[in-house]
């Protein structure tokens, strides 16, 4: 069994999806992340997910042949819009704002985060972030990463529907950077600075859970701009 998302992190928002996917299905899907995140993917039920929706468990099956087919449009649904929104943000980077843009990056997943954590306990309403990314994207992120079973169809689709995209996303930032300091890359070299800039970003959270220790965001944007060569602007 695949274990469910839990330390640092916290349990997914409360209500996620019903802010932007309409009726029943809204309201299946976050029942189904709650779930997933609680329990894993393999031990979470149907018959639980229509416990969380307050319905029969073959009023579910109306509208889902499966958990796969709910797991499925979890990871299609949350993947367009996180990738979406982290879009958005990264097309706001240039070389002239890119520090603050990155340090803007990191509280917003940071704010994500905290905020989604204080409307599971209180029920507050979850804001965005300074970038526009949802509150509690991160977790939501954290559980199909996490709940999901290692196959190929959850892996293939979180590929497609959010790897994919932010790669892209980051793979056109990158350049309008580069203008700035100067930097030339082949298409190669661009390729393995996509990854090399992702892999830091998002390995400064994991490594969050792993050390006790505060949070230093100037020195991983100070890492970021120093490996991607973002040091000597060109006058």
């Amino acid at each position: 069994m695949v274990c469910a998302a839990r330390g640092n992190f916290g349990p997914p928002p409360k209500h996620y999806f019903a802010d932007f996917v309409e009726g029943r299905r809204g309201e299946i899907l976050d029942a189904a992340l709650a779930v997933f995140g609680e329990k894993g993917y393999e031990a979470g039920t149907m018959r639980e997910i229509a416990r969380r929706v307050g319905v029969t468990e073959p009023a579910i099956y109306r509208h889902y042949e499966s958990k796969e087919a709910i797991l499925s449009d979890i990871v299609a649904t949350a993947g367009d819009r996180i990738a979406g929104q982290m879009r958005s943000g990264l097309e706001a980077i240039d070389g002239e704002n890119v520090v603050p843009m990155l340090h803007q990056f990191i509280e917003m997943r940071r704010r994500g985060f905290s905020k989604s954590q204080q409307a599971a306990s209180d029920g507050a309403e979850v804001t965005r972030g300074p970038v526009g990314l949802d509150g509690g994207a991160g977790q939501v992120m954290h559980v199909l990463f996490h709940a999901a079973p290692h196959s190929e169809t959850f892996t293939a689709a979180l590929r497609e529907h959010f790897g994919q995209p932010l790669g892209r996303a980051v793979r056109d930032m990158i350049p309008r950077v580069d203008t700035s300091f100067g930097i030339k890359r082949s298409s190669a070299e661009l390729d393995a600075r996509v990854r090399v800039f992702i892999s830091l970003f998002v390995g400064y959270f994991n490594t969050s859970m792993l050390y006790d220790a505060p949070p230093n965001d100037t020195a991983i944007v100070d890492a970021i701009m120093a490996i991607m060569g973002w040091t000597a602007p060109t006058a």
